[in-house]
């Protein structure tokens, strides 16, 4: 490919921040999947420009009420929405049962710790002690050495400056980071920040130790539970893609949905097995188990979008002997997801110079087949 045809992407993003819009270079594509890019990078330019650009893409869809209902009611919401339930009713008994001076610390810090979009709840909860403690250690160390307002301020504001970045970066360090600002708010109120360390060791600890018990080992977060759904999920809507494409009689739209939707199942799968690497074995050791499956399939669905290039713009004719070792490749993934076996074949990146006499469903046939050889 040209450097200037290869180029052009990122002259189009310097265009998107207010650099001047690029010439696009003059070249004759060779090759379906050239062919394909080129059409892609016109519709881009034209895009950017702010012109018409003929796009088969898909509109967003409308606000359905009946998706929000499914996954309200579905039944890892259920099981989560009962943990937390489970969890804050046995914090609040313990904050009536035990003589503590901030008792609504307790169940403010297990609803923290099983927000459901922070990732493992062990770890959190984990982090969440660990955290505390030194964040507690930090402040400290700076009510030691001072007790200025000023300088308390300051720290205050630079701590909160810094939350962005913790939050980022991992749940403990956003506890480290969080404690200071809450202890030295009291001690800038009058109260002594330090008279709060003990209390909030004790409640942080309290908060963990109810999560542990009643959010993670009463409710095991095994593969069974999340990744497998998920990998029986991305195969099947890998399955509809696939036959769409190999018909040929689906519309462009239609099919970009069939992409967008295995793309979902697929990231979905993805995030699952990554949530389940976080956990303490059993958990963790399966999940680990599960990845190259995920990674495959991920592969697998980049390789049917090339072969619907290859098809659409003439490179490549169907192969039915290739289709069906990729279909049967995926019924035995959904039955080794549905019995709890995940497969163990070691997968080979081809080192190889590329072959362009083989499409790319060929070469994630192959990977296919030596994932599941084992």
């Amino acid at each position: 490919m040209p450097p200037e045809v290869a180029g052009l992407p990122a002259r189009l993003a310097a265009q998107i921040t207010g650099g001047p819009e690029p010439d696009y270079p003059e070249w004759r594509p060779d090759t379906p999947s050239r062919t394909a890019f080129d059409t892609a990078l016109r519709a881009a330019a034209d895009t950017v420009a702010g012109r018409w650009a003929p796009l088969d893409t898909a509109a967003p869809p409308p606000p359905d009420p009946w998706r929000l209902r499914v996954r309200l009611l579905s039944r890892g919401s259920v099981r989560y929405g009962l943990r937390v339930a489970l969890c804050v009713a046995v914090a609040e008994a313990a904050v009536n049962l035990l003589p503590l001076d901030r008792s609504y610390w307790v169940p403010m810090t297990v609803a923290f710790v099983l927000k459901p979009d922070l990732g493992s709840v062990f770890q959190r909860a984990v982090s969440r002690a660990l955290g505390t403690v030194l964040g507690i250690a930090v402040t400290a160390v700076l009510l030691a050495l001072t007790t200025d307002p000023w300088v308390l301020s300051l720290v205050i504001s630079l701590c909160v400056a810094l939350l962005p970045y913790s939050t980022a970066a991992h749940y403990g360090l956003n506890t480290v980071v969080m404690t200071p600002v809450a202890l030295l708010l009291v001690q800038l109120g009058g109260e002594s920040g330090a008279a709060e360390f003990w209390p909030r060791v004790l409640d942080t600890a309290l908060a963990s130790g109810i999560v542990l018990v009643f959010g993670y080992l009463l409710w095991p977060d095994r593969p069974p539970h999340r990744i497998e759904p998920s990998v029986v999920t991305a195969a099947a809507t890998l399955r509809r893609y696939l036959a769409a494409v190999v018909a040929g009689r689906t519309e462009p739209v239609a099919e970009v949905w069939l992409r967008r939707t295995a793309y979902r199942a697929l990231a979905d799968a993805r995030q699952q097995v990554a949530l389940g690497l976080a956990e303490p074995p059993p958990a963790g050791r399966l999940a680990e188990l599960w990845l190259p499956t995920t990674a495959a399939l991920e592969r697998l669905s980049g390789a049917v979008a090339a072969y619907a290039a290859q098809l659409r713009y003439g490179g490549q004719q169907p192969e039915p002997e290739v289709i069906a070792r990729v279909l049967h490749s995926l019924e035995r993934i959904t039955d080794a997801a549905r019995t709890h076996r995940p497969p163990t074949g070691r997968t080979d990146r081809p080192t190889g110079p590329h072959d362009p006499e083989r499409s790319a469903l060929a070469r994630a046939a192959d990977e296919l087949d030596q994932l599941l050889a084992a």
